[in-house]
């Protein structure tokens, strides 16, 4: 009877070979120094649970059913409520600087007290606060719920409405602004995006340092107009070749054109050989030990290498852990990204 590895989700995303750079916006790897996002937060209840939520035993959810049944106005009795089919939750999202009203934001939802579930779980109409207590989004809708969390997180995609603007505050004393340019996207290619913004915002363009640019906006010039035509700049960015594992799941992500070099891998009773024959690994076979040996061609790409673990069975766990030692080793030609 053949032995049944438990095979984890493994997602793979592959530019075709050939496309070695992408036409980006500015606004997607760019941002404006210390003009971040701010953390909304909230206190809400979640209803419509199958008896897994909290206990009558130190929670909250009595009271502030009772509470929201008055705003109704229902008088209710808070002690003739059964919260099982309720829990109390903190509602979070980040409000962007350039959320405009109307504009929809992700949110996180965490159980605060002994809910054993949120699945299937409504989040009712819940306010959003910022650090001045003023209330920036609005917050409900029907939850994701993280499996490997036991339950107790979940998501709201969209979930959350804006209802008021953070102020805008861009300029420093002398109506300069800083942009920073995501380092991620490689050295080379901040270079060409500075090479583009210095080339069709001159006007504008003051200095940069590293992958900070500098600009002056004309007293006679709206911020936000200027920063919108810069932010539209499209880019050339050369796809830098990388690899996201999450160590928990072993869901791994390969982008760009992702190779791996000759290399020999053993693995239980199987060996592969990333390039020539001449590289089977048998000097770690053991005396009298027979493996299942299989061959890949030269350079080959993190799908290939993937679909050979796969097939021999090779769990998703010990598929991230063979590419963090391939890495290690300066086989994986990306960079390595555990989360």
């Amino acid at each position: 009877m053949k032995k049944k590895y438990k095979v984890f989700l493994i997602l793979i995303l592959f530019f075709k070979s050939f496309a070695y750079s992408a036409s980006v916006e500015l606004k997607n790897i760019a941002s404006i120094e210390g003009f971040l996002s701010n953390p909304l937060l909230g206190y809400g209840i979640v209803v419509g649970l199958k008896g897994t939520g909290d206990s009558d035993n130190g929670s909250h959810s009595k009271q502030i059913l009772a509470m929201i049944a008055k705003n109704f106005g229902f008088k209710v009795d808070p002690q003739k409520l059964k919260p099982r089919n309720t829990a109390v939750v903190l509602v979070t999202a980040n409000l962007t600087p350039f959320s405009q009203i109307g504009s929809k934001l992700d949110v996180k939802v965490s159980s605060v007290y002994d809910a054993k579930s949120l699945e299937g779980g409504e989040l009712i109409v819940t306010p959003l606060l910022g650090g001045d207590n003023e209330i920036y989004a609005v917050a409900s809708g029907k939850l994701i719920v993280e499996k490997t969390a036991k339950g107790v997180n979940g998501y709201i995609l969209q979930g959350a409405r804006v209802e008021k603007n953070l102020p805008p505050n861009l300029l420093d004393k002398e109506r300069g602004l800083n942009l920073i340019i995501d380092e991620n996207i490689g050295v080379s290619s901040v270079f060409k995006v500075v090479s583009e913004i210095q080339k069709n915002f001159k006007e504008y363009f003051i200095s940069f340092e590293g992958n900070k640019v500098r600009f002056k906006i004309p007293d006679n010039e709206n911020e936000l107009e200027v920063l919108s035509k810069i932010f539209s700049l499209k880019v050339d960015v050369e796809d830098e070749p990388s690899v996201i594992i999450d160590s928990l799941t072993g869901v791994l992500v390969a982008g760009g054109n992702v190779i791996i070099t000759e290399a020999a891998i053993s693995y239980k009773n199987m060996q592969i050989s990333v390039g020539t024959q001449s590289l089977t690994p048998s000097f770690l076979s053991k005396p009298g030990e027979e493996k299942n040996v299989q061959h890949i061609k030269s350079s080959a790409t993190v799908s290939e290498l993937v679909e050979s673990l796969n097939q021999l069975g090779v769990s998703g766990r010990d598929i991230a852990k063979i590419l963090e030692l391939l890495y290690k080793n300066g086989n994986l030609k990306a960079k390595l990204i555990i989360q």
